[in-house]
């Protein structure tokens, strides 16, 4: 998708950058911030526009992002996943349109698997760690954040996933 030419390739860049950067605040914090998402959609909207033409891009974006709301909105209905990652996929799925947003969404849901396999067995090798019936203390960062797993700790940042499956179908040729 990024390949066609230099300017997509330009956006293509642009657009591995906010995948990045949505990582990074994901392990971090455990959530995306909005700014991020409102910039990628407005990228995405930018780059469908000047790829596809004003209607046909806006229409594709547009289908993009419906398609990645009607995906992930269920799961944060049900409480299991956070509305930043849902957010953040519907906004980034403007960038890839309506097959490509599927695409990155069957490619999310394997990486998901397999973080949320290997994230149980680190979890579990560091219960092992600690002595039975002793309680590990708890170290703070400079905010009072729990740097050594405390509650916030505990959620799985699934915006890794999304940001993997994202970036596949937008730089692999099948999805489009």
């Amino acid at each position: 998708m990024f390949a066609r030419s230099w300017a997509a390739a330009g956006f293509g860049s642009v657009f591995t950058l906010l995948l990045v950067l949505a990582v990074g605040w994901d392990l971090r914090h455990r959530r995306i911030p909005n700014v991020l998402v409102i910039a990628t959609i407005s990228l995405g909207i930018a780059f469908a526009l000047t790829t596809l033409g004003v209607v046909r891009g806006a229409v594709v974006a547009a289908e993009g992002v419906a398609v990645g709301l009607a995906l992930w909105l269920p799961w944060w209905w049900f409480g299991i996943m956070g509305a930043g990652d849902v957010k953040f996929f519907a906004a980034a799925a403007a960038w890839l349109g309506p097959r490509g947003a599927l695409g990155a969404a069957v490619i999310t849901a394997l990486f998901g698997g397999i973080l949320g396999v290997c994230w149980l067995v680190a979890r579990a090798l560091a219960g092992r760690r600690a002595a039975p019936g002793v309680a590990a203390p708890a170290s703070h960062d400079e905010g009072g954040e729990s740097v050594t797993g405390g509650p916030e700790r505990a959620s799985l940042p699934y915006g890794v996933a999304m940001a993997i499956g994202l970036g596949v179908a937008a730089w692999a040729p099948l999805f489009r």
